[in-house]
């Protein structure tokens, strides 16, 4: 079977792109057209490892790991495992529906062109559709500096949720909720709350001041640590709907 390098080399680099603007629009990562392209190019280069005697397992994990890095940069190990997780278990979905068609061991170069045109199209609609979400959720997110009585402090990435709008009944002092894994103790205060799916008692902390981008709040706030995961990526904090009005 005759292979032609140029056009191995160029559906490479399409399935890589899709793959990773797959990746994006699944865990809602933020990067540019930029890095993918250029993760793209390196992912095509690593595919000549077929052609060569060097550890294949290898090449193609220092591959993945370079285009995660380089896709959607490095914040702490669980995120750059994650990535490529995704990037793997995508790459071989695409790759397993290819060799479901045979359009990898068929002379039709033209018609695996065409079914990954197709592919890469459809991603790049849904990537851009979530990408205009991911766009507004990071323009509502903001520095949250939070300092408490015990002179002790956290910095975090804050989220604006329009959902939350829980405040304290008795001062209407409004609740911000900090992802659990920085809980502290302290004198709780017992605060009522009720949504439409749920109610209950909160326990909450008073701060002694909060900066939202290096800007005071005003008002008093209370703090409350979150049992349930924030979704967001890199948010610790959901900020109340309107404590934007006190700054």
């Amino acid at each position: 079977m005759k292979i032609y390098i140029d056009l191995f080399f160029l559906l490479n680099i399409i399935i890589d792109y899709t793959v990773i603007l797959s990746v994006s629009i699944l865990l809602k990562r933020k990067t540019t057209v930029l890095r993918i392209i250029l993760s793209s190019l390196i992912g095509g280069l690593s595919s000549f490892v077929l052609f060569t005697s060097i550890n294949r397992v290898i090449i193609e994990l220092l591959s993945i790991i370079l285009i995660s890095l380089i896709s959607f940069g490095f914040k702490n190990i669980l995120y750059l495992i994650k990535n490529i997780i995704y990037i793997y278990l995508t790459s071989t979905l695409i790759g397993g529906t290819m060799y479901l068609f045979n359009l990898r061991v068929s002379n039709n170069y033209l018609l695996s062109y065409l079914i990954m045109i197709i592919i890469s199209i459809e991603v790049m609609f849904l990537y851009i559709k979530e990408m205009k979400k991911v766009r507004d959720i990071y323009n509502n997110s903001y520095q949250v500096d939070i300092y408490f009585k015990d002179n002790e402090s956290l910095s975090l990435t804050g989220f604006v949720d329009t959902g939350n709008n829980l405040y304290d009944p008795y001062k209407k002092r409004p609740i911000i909720l900090v992802s659990n894994k920085y809980k502290r103790d302290g004198n709780f205060l017992l605060v009522p709350y009720s949504t439409i799916n749920n109610h209950g008692m909160l326990k909450c902390l008073k701060i002694s001041s909060l900066y939202i981008d290096k800007k005071k709040y005003r008002k008093e706030v209370l703090v409350s640590f979150s049992d349930s995961p924030i979704l967001i990526d890199g948010v610790d904090v959901i900020l109340h709907k309107d404590i934007m009005k006190g700054r």
